[in-house]
């Protein structure tokens, strides 16, 4: 007879971690930046060790992005009752998706266990949701709106100098091609479409910066060479992230990141035939990149995006085989309840493709919160993006580089389910709707750093004249004159 529920061994290591836990949760609290940090910077070590080792197993496999997104979700729990988000729709709908996924994780794990109902909701909903909510109810401190930019650039870099090592090390060949590595088949792509996504958002923030702020009396004055430079040398970089996500050859950041192009030149305020201009110089370079590409100038590289391509064409594209899984999903028969709350987590994705069954998700979010929230939890996460559009476009100009990283995401989810990463940015941008519903936190801008939401200026009241008298009649400090002495 056992005495107790765990082994030894794996009591003793619970014991441990205690503190561990007690020393994140205090992060988590208390240095937001740190925590992001840590959100971001494990998403890049799970693509540098090809995934993460479970750190333990108490009948169900903890991995250490679990402990994190826990004391994410525990710290923004407790700061719920004090941020006032009834007003605030995105992240009362936002609530609503974490509490049908908690009521269908419980109803999962009742019918097919924990482990099978935490396997199939940690990664895009539990992770998701957790990092989105703590980052939407972070204190309203100057401070996030660097972190979150700097974090994100960081981690851009470091899958770009990923992606360069992996193509130094197996060479550049196309999105269809079969690698074998010690015998194993690997993707020709040495970072995944999440990797390649954050470098096109990159890029969209570097590029299609909101306006800078105006300089205060006194303040630095970025029109000489230096600023020149240093705004050169943000599009150069912008430029170079472009370039590893075209040769990445995930498809659908390609559509992403035009479709946030086209978002951009949508949005961005223009003067007179300036939308025009930018569309005609659009047009000019790819004719030039076509031109190039026919008279054979981009070489073997060329070849392996031209097959790329060529595949998304075929009756036998991924895109094809996704939409073939879908319609198999869609037709299945499901009741009242999962049509309006989803089945529970764990009951499986099984659908049949060109004769074959196929058990993995959708690869759609939209379905796969549909699947499994239903069409209640669907039409939350519609009014999460939906009122944080709304909230963000009120500052007109100052926030067009969020709302255009936001249509990178809605693009994704067309074909891919919600990334860890994407999570930060939707929680920022939910931190930033309640920036501008509470007026703003004192700003201290850092120059370098590309500023996402620039506050829009606000007339300043003349001030004043204060008059100040001391009892022994002298002049103040502030100027005046005391009793009884003429002018």
């Amino acid at each position: 007879m056992r005495l107790l529920p765990v082994d030894p061994q794996t009591l003793l290591v619970l014991l441990m971690a205690l503190p561990l836990v007690g020393l994140l949760l205090w992060v988590f609290a208390r240095h937001c930046g740190i925590a992001i940090g840590l959100l971001l910077g494990t998403q890049v070590w799970i693509v540098v060790v090809g995934g993460q080792t479970a750190a333990l197993d108490i009948g169900v496999r903890v991995y250490p992005t679990d402990v994190l997104d826990v004391c994410a979700i525990a710290v923004a729990m407790a700061r719920v009752p004090r941020r006032n988000l009834a007003s605030h729709a995105g992240s009362a709908a936002l609530l609503a998706m974490l509490a049908l996924t908690t009521w269908s994780t419980l109803r999962g794990a009742a019918a097919f266990g924990l482990q099978a109902a935490g396997n199939d909701s940690r990664v895009y909903f539990w992770h998701f949701l957790a990092i989105t909510l703590y980052l939407a109810t972070a204190p309203l401190s100057a401070s996030l709106s660097r972190v979150v930019p700097r974090a994100w650039l960081a981690t851009a870099a470091a899958y770009a100098l990923l992606s360069a090592a992996g193509w130094a090390d197996r060479g550049l060949h196309a999105a269809n091609a079969h690698l074998a590595v010690d015998g194993v088949t690997v993707d020709s792509r040495p970072v995944p479409a999440a990797a390649a996504l954050v470098l096109a958002q990159a890029a969209m923030l570097l590029f299609f910066r909101a306006p800078a702020d105006t300089p205060a009396p006194g303040g630095p004055h970025h029109t000489g060479p230096a600023g020149a430079r240093r705004v050169n040398g943000r599009h150069l970089t912008a430029f170079l992230f472009l370039l590893v996500v075209v040769l990445l050859q995930h498809r659908t950041v390609w559509a992403a990141t035009a479709m946030m192009g086209l978002a951009w030149w949508v949005l961005r305020p223009a003067r007179g035939g300036q939308r025009f201009v930018s569309a005609g110089a659009g047009a000019l370079v790819l004719s030039l990149t076509a031109l190039l590409y026919a008279v054979g100038a981009f070489g073997a590289i060329g070849g392996s995006l031209a097959d790329s391509f060529e595949e998304t064409q075929g009756t036998r594209s991924t895109f094809a085989w996704r939409v073939l899984g879908w319609q198999d999903l869609l037709d299945a028969p499901r009741t009242l309840v999962q049509w309006l709350v989803g089945a529970p987590f764990g009951s499986g994705y099984e659908r049949f493709i060109g004769g074959g069954l196929v058990t993995v998700s959708p690869h759609d979010y939209y379905l796969h919160i549909m699947l499994r929230l239903g069409l209640v939890g669907l039409l939350a996460l519609l009014v999460v993006y939906f009122q944080t559009w709304r909230r963000l476009a009120r500052a007109g100009a100052a926030t067009v580089a969020l709302r255009v990283v936001m249509v990178g995401q809605l693009v994704l989810f067309v074909s891919y389910s919600a990334f860890p990463e994407q999570a930060v940015l939707l929680g920022f941008c939910l931190w930033q709707a309640r920036v501008r519903t509470a007026g703003g936190p004192p700003r201290t801008p850092s120059p370098g750093v590309p500023d996402l939401a620039a506050p829009v200026p606000r007339p300043v009241p003349p001030a004043r004249p204060v008059v100040r008298e001391r009892e022994d009649g002298i002049l103040s400090k502030t100027g005046g004159h005391p009793k009884g002495h003429g002018v």
